[in-house]
């Protein structure tokens, strides 16, 4: 994950998804992104959407951009 968050001494992105399937079936949907904070250590998160609580809590994960999300690299 830190390859994705310097690269050229530029920061980049996370995405924050969440898991929208059901039973043993993970469909997992963009809810916003996370950057880097710039005067310490952590991240903004700015969600597009709330996800729906289950179980009580509402939970998404932070993952690298897929490879079709990235800028292209020269």
């Amino acid at each position: 994950m830190e390859e994705c968050m310097k690269k050229n001494n530029t920061t980049t992105r996370l995405e924050a998804l969440v898991n929208v399937g059901t039973g043993d079936k993970s469909i997992w949907r963009r809810v916003g992104v996370a950057f880097p904070l710039k005067n310490r250590e952590g991240f903004a998160v700015k969600l597009e959407l709330i996800p729906v609580p289950n179980g009580g809590a509402c939970e998404f994960i932070l993952v690298e951009p897929s490879a079709k999300d990235k800028p292209d690299e020269e």
